[in-house]
């Protein structure tokens, strides 16, 4: 292996351990802000506001790993931050689109997950490429 294709290896090692780590406080966030919003909003609306919040923040912590750890970024915030923002949107949309439309190709047996699994799998590549040569 070259120390090209090493580098990269690694790259995309530290991107996976980054997105991984950005799940783990999503989720975190997600049950920590469910907990403090349930006394005071109905649990349809905790549930939304924590996932948008939660969301936020495991964003956030997921651009600035990538930022400084994956990419050794040098782009001004400005910038990289409005472009991440915006491929985390689409991403989002086309996870939506995606799995809503391969969900009604499939018998009514099969749960919703058997179509988001491998659209999130896609699109975590393709989030990579797009960060990779776009963001930072």
């Amino acid at each position: 292996m070259s120390s090209a294709q090493a580098a990269a290896v690694r790259s995309f090692g530290k991107f996976s351990a980054s997105s991984l780590s950005s799940s783990v406080v999503d989720l975190a966030a997600f049950s920590a802000l469910c907990g403090l919003l349930s006394p005071t909003l109905s649990a349809g609306l905790a549930i939304v506001a924590a996932t948008i919040l939660a969301r936020i923040c495991s964003s956030l912590c997921n651009y600035l790993l990538n930022y400084f750890l994956v990419f050794h970024s040098h782009a001004t915030h400005g910038k990289s931050a409005s472009l991440y923002t915006v491929i985390t949107v689409l991403k989002t949309l086309a996870s939506a689109l995606l799995v809503a439309a391969l969900a009604g190709w499939l018998p009514d047996s099969v749960p919703e997950l058997a179509a988001k699994i491998p659209v999130d799998v896609a699109l975590f590549f393709v989030n990579y490429r797009l960060q990779k040569a776009f963001v930072y």
